[in-house]
Order: C-alpha cells, then sequence, then structure tokens
C-alpha cells in the first residue's frame, strides 16, 4: 500500500524543506522494548523524545527541564513499546522507527518549522511546520458535544484521522490526574513548555486508533445487556404504569433491556409546579427537574419498583440535572457540608419552582463533589444502574486550567460507579461544558479521554431526514476520537413541532413522526452501538403507528435483540483495539476514493456493511457502496459485487445490510430480554457460498473480570467445497466464572444448496432446507465446550 506522506506537528506549514541525511559517525543508541535508555526517553538539551510506539512519538520541551511523568487528563500509559535507534551527528539528532524519522536540531529550542521534522521511513523526504494547535488537512471528522434542537448537519471538531496521514495531539496544558482529592491538578510549566503526542500512520487508520488506545487507555466493556433494546419517554409514568408498558412489550414480541427515566422520577418540587409548566412547556404533568429524591406519588416504594425491574431483566438508568432547588429536602444538608452555593437564574426558571431557587455547584472542590454524589447515594442504594446527566441546562461548573469540564465530570461518575463495582458508563454529551462548544476554535484535548468515561448521549435533536442521515454520519465519525458508544434519540426527541426551530422541519404531527420515517429511524438504531428510543411526550413504540409500520418497526427492534451476540463480540474488539463498534468506510479501505465519499455508510464491526434508509417511500431509493469482494443482503441472500455502486429500492420492512461472504455471524432466538452471562443456545449464520471465519465472545457480561483475562472466545471457521460445507466450533479458550460446560447451536447457511446429508462430528442431525430462500438450517445437540465440533452438509 503507497504510504501518505506525513507532515509533522500541524497543518499550517511554514515552508517545506528536505532534510539532508545526517553524516554518519556518531554511534546510534538502540532501544529495544522494556530496555536501553532509562524509560527509553531521548533527551537532546530540553527536549525529550519518547518513542510509544512505532508510530507513536512524545515530543516535550521543558525550557526548565522539568518534564512531566504523571498522568493528565488524556495520557494514561506511555510505556515504550517499540524499538528505535537514536543517532547524534553534526548537532542533530535522529530518532528512527520502523516507520518514521524525527529530526531535531538540538540547539534550536522550542519544536518549530525551523529545527523539526518527522518523516516517513522509506519515503527520503520530510517536512518542517511550525507547531500549532490546528489539526494536519484533510481531517475526516470528528465529533460535536450535542446536537440539541439541531435539524441537519453541524460542523464537527476535528478527529484523529486525516488524509494527511498524521495528526498532533497537543497536551501541553492538560490537567493532571493525581491520587490526591480532587483528584486533579492544574499543570504549572515554565513558558514555552510543549508536550506533544505526533501519530504518523499514513493511511493506516486502523493502526492510528490503536495507537490512541495506547496512550490514552481503552473503552471499558459495558454489561452485556446494555447493547439490548432501551425505552425513553420524557413523560410522568408512575411505577404502575411500567408492568402495564412492559405487558405491552411483550404482547407485541418486542424485547426491552433497559429503562432510562427521564427528569419526573424526581421529587416535584412544589405542588402548584405543573401549572406553571403548563404555561412553560405545554404540559401539565408532575413536573421536576433537579430534585433528590424519589417523587412518592409516583413512585411509592423505589426499592421495589427497582426489584421489580430487574426480577423481569430490565436495567434501569435515571436522568440527572446537575442542581439543586433551595426547597429540596436535601438543600440543607448539601450546603452544610458545602458552604453557601452559587444561585442560577436560568436553573431558576428550569425548575418552575415559584418558592425555590436554583444553587449549582462548583466541581473542582472536593467539597463539593464528595457533597454533589452524596446526593446520589440513597438512590444509588436503592439499586438503579445508571446515570443519564443531562448537564445541557445548569451553570454547574468544571472550570480549571486544562480541564475540559464534560470529561471531568464523567470521570467522575466513572469513579462514583466503578466503586460499586458496576460496568456501566454514564450516559452523557461529551468534549465541553454546559455552555456548549465551539467547532472553530475547538475545546481542549479532553474529547480524546471520554471514551474511558461516558457513552455519548447527542442530545435533543429535531426530527427530519436530514437529522436521520447526519446521525448515521456522526456515529461512525467519533470513532475517530476514540469514542465506540453513540447514543441518539432514535425516532428524535423533538419529532413534534413542539420547539419553534423544529416547526418548519418536523413534518410530524401531533406527538408521531411521519410513520416511514418512525421505522427508518428505528432501523438505524438496530445497526447503532445503542438503541435507545426516546421523544419528548412522543410516540415512539411500533404500535403507536398503523400495522404496516408497527411490523417494521417491531421487526427491526427484534433484529437488534438477536444480534446481541456479535455486538457484544465487536464491543469487545473495540476495548481490545480501540476501534469503533460502528466504522467507516476508510478504516477499511483507505486506499479507495469511494470509501471517503459515502460518509452514511459503515460496518459494523468488520463484517456487515451499513447504509440506512435516508428518504422517504415504499420502497425507497438507497445508494450502496459496494466494497471489494462479495457482500450478502441479510435479508434477502442477495449476493452483491464489490467494487460497484448500486441504486437498490429497499422495502419497508428491509434495510441495506449486507454480510461479508463467508462470515459465521453469531446471533440469538428471539427473546424477551437479555441475560449478563451466556446462553446455551445461538445461532450461526454462514453468509455466501464462500469460505470465511467468524468469532465469538463470552464473558460474565457484568463485573471487571473481563479487564484480568476472565472470559472465553470462540473460533468459528467454515469452508466450502464441491463436496460439500464444513463448518468448525473450535473449542473455547478462556474461562470465568458462570461459563457454559455446553452449548447446542442453530447452524443457517444462506444461498446454499441442497445437501444429500447432514452430520454432527459424523453423526447424522436433523436439518431442513427451504427451496424458496435456499436456505439450509441445521440443530448441533448440546456439546462440551471444551471440545472442538465439526458440521457438515454433504453436496
Amino acid at each position: 500500500m503507497k504510504r501518505v506522506r506525513l507532515a509533522c506537528l500541524t497543518a499550517l506549514v511554514a515552508g517545506l524543506a528536505l532534510v539532508p541525511a545526517v553524516a554518519s559517525g556518531a554511534k546510534p543508541v538502540v532501544a529495544k522494548p522494556g530496555g536501553g535508555v532509562p524509560r527509553d526517553a531521548v533527551r537532546a538539551g530540553h527536549a525529550r523524545f519518547e518513542v510509544l510506539t512505532p508510530s507513536l512519538i512524545r515530543l516535550e520541551y521543558a525550557p526548565d527541564g522539568r518534564f512531566e511523568n504523571r498522568q493528565t487528563t488524556v495520557a494514561q500509559d506511555r510505556t515504550p513499546t517499540a524499538a528505535y535507534t537514536a543517532r547524534r551527528a553534526h548537532g542533530v539528532l535522529t530518532i528512527r522507527t520502523s516507520e518514521l524519522v524525527v529530526r531535531y536540531r538540538i540547539a534550536g529550542g522550542r519544536f518549530s518549522a525551523h529545527n523539526t521534522s518527522v518523516g516517513a521511513v522509506g519515503d527520503g523526504w520530510s517536512v518542517r511546520p511550525a507547531w500549532s494547535p490546528v489539526a494536519s488537512k484533510g481531517n475526516l471528522g470528528g465529533w460535536i458535544r450535542a446536537l440539541d434542537d439541531k435539524a441537519g448537519p453541524v460542523t464537527l471538531h476535528p478527529g484523529l484521522l486525516t488524509r494527511a496521514g498524521w495528526y498532533l495531539l497537543d497536551d501541553s496544558t492538560d490537567a493532571l490526574l493525581t491520587p490526591r482529592p480532587p483528584g486533579f491538578a492544574v499543570r504549572h510549566t515554565a513558558p514555552g513548555y510543549q508536550d506533544g503526542y505526533f501519530f504518523g500512520y499514513g493511511n493506516h487508520y486502523a493502526r492510528a486508533l490503536r495507537d490512541l488506545r495506547t496512550l490514552t487507555g481503552p473503552a471499558p466493556l459495558l454489561p452485556r445487556t446494555a447493547f439490548g433494546v432501551w425505552f425513553s419517554r420524557y413523560y410522568a409514568y408512575a411505577a404502575p404504569d411500567y408492568p402495564k408498558l412492559l405487558r405491552q412489550f411483550r404482547a407485541h414480541r418486542v424485547p426491552l433491556d433497559t429503562i432510562s427515566i427521564d427528569t419526573d422520577w424526581k421529587r416535584q418540587p412544589s405542588p402548584v409546579s405543573p401549572i406553571f409548566a403548563g404555561a412553560v412547556v405545554g404540559h401539565t404533568q408532575a413536573w421536576s427537574w433537579n430534585g433528590w429524591e424519589w417523587n412518592s406519588t409516583l413512585f411509592p416504594s423505589p426499592k421495589k419498583f427497582v426489584a421489580w425491574a430487574h426480577r423481569h431483566g430490565i436495567a434501569l438508568v435515571l436522568n440527572i440535572h446537575p442542581s439543586i432547588d433551595s426547597t429540596d429536602p436535601q438543600y440543607s444538608k448539601t450546603v452544610a457540608a458545602t458552604g453557601p452555593l452559587p444561585l442560577d437564574a436560568m436553573c431558576t426558571l428550569q425548575q418552575i419552582d415559584p418558592l425555590g431557587q436554583c444553587h449549582v455547584f462548583d466541581l473542582t472542590q472536593q467539597r463539593q463533589i464528595a457533597a454533589y454524589f452524596g446526593l446520589h447515594a440513597p438512590v444509588a442504594a436503592d439499586g438503579v444502574d445508571d446515570w443519564w446527566l443531562d448537564w445541557c441546562c445548569d451553570a454547574t461548573s468544571a472550570s480549571a486550567a486544562g480541564l475540559t469540564p464534560d470529561t471531568w465530570l464523567n470521570r467522575l461518575y466513572w469513579q462514583h460507579l466503578h466503586k460499586r463495582g458496576n460496568r456501566w458508563l454514564v450516559l452523557s454529551r461529551v468534549g465541553g461544558s454546559h455552555q456548549g462548544d465551539d467547532p472553530v476554535a475547538g475545546p481542549g484535548p479532553g474529547i480524546f479521554a471520554e471514551h474511558r468515561y461516558a457513552i455519548h448521549f447527542t442530545g435533543d435533536t429535531c426530527a427530519t431526514w436530514a437529522m436521520l442521515g447526519f446521525e448515521a454520519k456522526l456515529s461512525a465519525e467519533e470513532g475517530n476520537v476514540g469514542l465506540p458508544y453513540v447514543s441518539h434519540d432514535i425516532g428524535s426527541f423533538n419529532g413534534a413541532p413542539i420547539h419553534k426551530m423544529c416547526q418548519a422541519s418536523a413534518g410530524a404531527s401531533g406527538s408521531k413522526l411521519p410513520a416511514t420515517m418512525y421505522v427508518r429511524w428505528v432501523q438505524l438504531g438496530a445497526f447503532q452501538p445503542l438503541l435507545r428510543l426516546h421523544s419528548n411526550h412522543g410516540a415512539r413504540l411500533p404500535w403507536d403507528y398503523p400495522p404496516v409500520y408497527d411490523r417494521a418497526a417491531a421487526g427491526a427492534l427484534r433484529l437488534r435483540e438477536s444480534l446481541l451476540p456479535y455486538l457484544y463480540t465487536v464491543a469487545r474488539q473495540a476495548y481490545d483495539t480501540g476501534l469503533p463498534m460502528v466504522r467507516p468506510l476508510y478504516l477499511q479501505w483507505p486506499g479507495l476514493a469511494a470509501a471517503y465519499r459515502h460518509a452514511q455508510e459503515y460496518t459494523v464491526g468488520r463484517d456487515v456493511l451499513v447504509r440506512p434508509v435516508t428518504a422517504q417511500g415504499d420502497p425507497a431509493p438507497a445508494r450502496v457502496w459496494f466494497p471489494p469482494g462479495l457482500w450478502v443482503d441479510y435479508f434477502t441472500g442477495r449476493t452483491y459485487a464489490g467494487p460497484s455502486s448500486q441504486k437498490l429500492s429497499v422495502p419497508l420492512d428491509q434495510m441495506p445490510v449486507f454480510v461479508r461472504a463467508g462470515t459465521v455471524l453469531p446471533s440469538q432466538p428471539a427473546v424477551a430480554h437479555s441475560t449478563a452471562g451466556p446462553r446455551d443456545h445461538l445461532i450461526l449464520t454462514v453468509f455466501g457460498d464462500h469460505s470465511g471465519s467468524g468469532r465469538l465472545y463470552d464473558d460474565a457480561g457484568e463485573g471487571f473480570g473481563y479487564e484480568h483475562g476472565s472470559d472465553a472466545w470462540t473460533r468459528l471457521r467454515s469452508r466450502i467445497t464441491a463436496a460439500g460445507d464444513r463448518l468448525r466450533i473450535g473449542a473455547v479458550d478462556g474461562a470465568f466464572p458462570g461459563a457454559l460446560t455446553k452449548r447446542s447451536w442453530t447452524i443457517r447457511y444462506v444461498d446454499a444448496g441442497r445437501p444429500s446429508a447432514v452430520t454432527v462430528d459424523g453423526v447424522a442431525t436433523t436439518w431442513r432446507y427451504d427451496a424458496r430462500t435456499l436456505t439450509l438450517t441445521i440443530h448441533a445437540p448440546a456439546h462440551r465446550v471444551d471440545r472442538p465440533e465439526t458440521i457438515r452438509a454433504v453436496s
């Protein structure tokens, strides 16, 4: 693959100049992983270089000689893993890895266009640009804090990946993480201090994301059930309403794994609040904004309600607005611990309490951090699983030099959950603060740490086809800052024209979306990192719509649940590799121009190609670019050859989803909800008339054992020959508490011929063949998982 030229340090090139070869004569220093120069760092005057990987190098300049070895918000692990040589000759330091060459003129002072260059090994060239926080040219997209009240595409902050093939992550001012309260320290450095991480990857984008994981740490693996179906609605449900709602899910055979409860669960500040709320937000239901106790009218026995949910396999996530009303019963105790808390006029309006005022926190102060999370403790003790930090409108702050407020709050929530042995991450906005962010000026580097702490909640969008399509693009591009978990309001929050900015574009009637739009949005959610139905008093359940749309949407939700074994495997791969769950096409096909043009198209993991429908109609038009190879339609079994672009006509109950030919895809039978641990019966689908493979990941589904090797992998290999088909299910590799000893399988061959015989380990087994769909289905009875088994279908 042709290398892409690597510039150095920024896109503001201050002149290009070839660097002459360094004269020989000085003995090079050779460093090997784990040895050599102390800490494998190379000093040159006031500059220090650390080779972290062959394509990731730290460049640090300290005029006072005080170099930084402590963790920052972003930089978690600077352990060197790459061999390199370092040579000094004629006043120039040259560091060479297998991928990069760095040259620095030792007497040149701070890194600049005049003294520093980085180039790719083997290209014979180098560039000398100036140090600047601006990213290199051709950025491939990144992230946005939120899409609140947006109706279509917005400008994104840059991410790590660029067409130029390099990125400089400037960490010079990033706050330090410390073991002592409050948990961070402002960096105090001499004027002129520089601390940057140069990622040089050409078009090997996956390598860049692995390097980012190396530096910043992995994204934790969410509980297994988090990848199922979520339901949320801004609506004052009472505890007795939820069993009725669950019965509707069960009656319609729609799975449900997580309920996220909006602000309505909280204690109502005043009996007259609903009256005022009716004038402000258009409804007179129970109204609460920032209460820290359950609404006893709606939830008279919270522990019983939580126990009911858990008994039915449902996790609970509660909405939090980070402020407190002066009429809250917890207020006096809180200010006794914190001292006076600032007033927030905007929040006072939001809480709609004519008798109270809204007070906010400074979450850089340890006393206030402790008091703030003390407010969570009684509710957490009821057994609530996770928090939804809805930091949109409260002036609570986390402001300190080098600290990204969202990142800090999300870290605090991660610590709060982690101490409870809880694998969930807070559902939250990322990378900025309640004041938003600025895609032009750009925020601090905290966004590159958010994957460790948060599920990105993208906020209250408007219902438009443009927004539906943009959400598909955004989920993939946020992987370029290391975020694997992105959660949109499926169906949009502001579907009905409640907000003026949505009225012109919503195309909605009352609380409902146009039915076709609703179905297509649910289908998008089925192939997103997380699927969370949500609305503002809107209709987002399949049975809210006419039967044909009900069937299509319910089918998409069932499909989502069935794919949980594959999704969980992909999530584990994200933890291991730094690759996102939802991946832009150029991660796999960087040398093809078409991979950059089809931004709404992506893969889930490596082998599932998705192109959401973003237009009206039944059938609806959708242009799909097929990457090289053969791709099998998930719904019809038809095979398409790539690279090619084709315009398809997509029925309402289908979606452009294609599986790489030969892939062995794990899934599960229809269930009302998923379980934390592994299932003892799964489905393996072999797509297309080609040999291939797959993998299945299992662990306890909760807890942190997976971080210490308490897990298991199963290899799946399919071989297609003229004599017949053979599927080998490997012996499980690994173990964990609660692991299965036996498992049965249903094997499906798509686009298959009728066999003459089928065996499992040489013994005949039951099977059926559908000549209409060309699908072969085989039953493999329970088998010990520590032994391989082979399924053969003889032609």
